[in-house]
């Protein structure tokens, strides 16, 4: 399998694939759909048009083999402009488990070096089991969970270096 990260070119195309993503995670956040039964991306809170707009964003898409296989969405983080942020990571389901994000996510760091900051849901825990395995396998510093507030939502805050 070929991996790799392209720069995400459409807004449009992040957005429909956002929707995924959104409902994937209804799981633990319980938001429900829409009464046209789609899951709508509110840039008010996603923030998902900062990508295209705003400085210091960098959208990827993930490519397996050519195919389009989820999104990585780096930024760096609002609060401290010297940590680069894992803003929204997706990997499609098709492609879970395969070992295909921990190699996109090691991609991504890659490409930005030094701080980072990746946020989970407290109750999502399998991201945070993704998400501690994908970075201790890349950290070359020490790893620090702490549990914070973002936006309006408690999360658990995991910070190192690559």
């Amino acid at each position: 399998m070929n991996i790799t990260l392209v720069p995400a070119e459409s807004f449009e195309y992040v957005k429909n694939l956002f929707q995924y993503y959104i409902y994937d995670m209804t799981e633990y956040t319980g938001w429900p759909p829409h009464s046209d039964g789609t899951f709508e991306v509110h840039d008010s809170v996603t923030g998902l048009s900062d990508y295209w707009t705003k400085p210091n964003h960098f959208p990827y898409l993930i490519k397996v083999d050519g195919e389009i296989a989820g999104f990585s969405l780096v930024r760096k983080y609002p609060e401290d402009e010297e940590c680069f942020d894992m803003g929204q990571f997706f990997v499609l389901r098709k492609y879970k488990r395969k070992g295909i994000g921990e190699q996109a996510f090691k991609i991504s760091a890659s490409k930005h070096p030094g701080r980072w900051i990746t946020r989970v849901h407290p109750s999502n825990t399998g991201a945070k089991e993704f998400w501690l395995k994908a970075i201790k396998a890349i950290a070359s510093t020490k790893i620090v969970i702490e549990t914070e507030l973002y936006k309006t939502t408690e999360m658990e805050f995991i910070r190192y270096g690559v």
